[in-house]
């Protein structure tokens, strides 16, 4: 197979969890989790092109994130290039704007974006069930960003329902001033082994359909990151005290976030949490968040929803 001619660009979303129980330890010292999952419309972009055999990543700004082996989207090529047996290579720009360590998802995103557009960069034809399992293979968030829209996980978070698209809801997000670690965070919980999970109305949704029950919404990592960073405590008080129909720590930190029902809404909170580097956003429906690698000049087409 030859490499396709020219150069590709993927836009990444983020992610919130509007719910996250965590059921206990497994065996394979992974936590067993249940999670609602949403893509939300802040952005990372990145850039590929053909280059040599070798895979050679810039990350933008420089310094935010790392650009070599411990970069998830490195990973993810060279598992595809395990995997295809493909002797190709790409030369890859990532340009940054979804928190780093903040509980949103962007690497696992950055990560599926590599997926898929390598996977067309190369022509490698790669199928969706493949690349599922190389999703999986990278981290527990990483097949969600596959997926897009709204989906229920369980078992480490990488198994997927997709469920219908929520209402138009907006997101004022205030990321954490300092990165948080997901590890560290699950192993201060001192989660018992796992045992049979207890009934959830979140659940009872997700199997029967009907409106999301917000007030059952939790993230039972909240007390540890809490706990940890006082600062995170602090602006999540913040947003709480706007009274918007959901606050809470997405995922293990340290970004908060306030759900609302409309932009104007959402703007308006976010003035009133001046100096604190609100970030608003909409929630996005599965089309809005599904990974399209397009060409360099289509991509900028796009609307970019969200601020700006």
């Amino acid at each position: 197979m030859t490499a396709r001619a020219g150069r590709l660009v993927v836009r990444c979303p983020a992610k919130v969890n509007l719910h996250l129980e965590v059921l206990g330890r497994r065996p394979d010292g992974y936590h067993e989790v249940r999670t609602l999952l949403a893509a939300v419309g802040v952005w990372d972009t990145l850039i590929m092109e053909p280059g040599d055999e070798g895979v050679g990543l810039e990350v933008r700004p420089a310094g935010v994130a790392p650009a070599g082996e411990d970069n998830l989207v490195v990973r993810a090529a060279r598992q595809l290039q395990r995997r295809s047996g493909t002797r190709l290579g790409a030369r890859l720009i990532l340009h940054k704007r979804i928190p780093v360590a903040g509980g949103m998802g962007g690497g696992s995103s950055n990560a599926a974006a590599a997926l898929v557009g390598l996977n067309q960069l190369w022509g490698l034809g790669a199928g969706l069930a493949e690349l599922q399992a190389m999703a999986s293979a990278l981290g527990a968030d990483v097949p969600f960003f596959l997926l897009g829209g709204v989906a229920w996980g369980t078992g480490r978070g990488d198994e997927l329902q997709a469920l219908p698209n929520l209402p138009p809801w907006w997101v004022v997000l205030l990321p954490g001033p300092v990165p948080v670690s997901t590890a560290e965070v699950y192993a201060s919980l001192g989660a018992p082994p796992l045992r049979p999970a207890p009934p959830s109305p979140i659940y009872d949704c997700v199997r029967r359909g009907g409106s999301l029950p917000l007030e059952s919404c939790r993230n039972d990592l909240e007390p540890a990151v809490m706990e940890r960073f006082p600062e995170v405590r602090e602006r999540l008080e913040a947003l709480a005290g706007e009274h918007p129909r959901l606050a809470m720590l997405s995922g293990s930190g340290g970004t908060v976030f306030a759900l609302l029902d409309d932009e104007a809404g959402a703007r308006a909170c976010a003035g009133r949490c001046a100096g604190r580097g609100a970030l608003v956003a909409p929630l996005l429906t599965r089309e809005a968040s599904q990974l399209r690698p397009l060409a360099g000049e289509e991509t900028w087409k796009l609307p970019m929803s969200g601020s700006p």
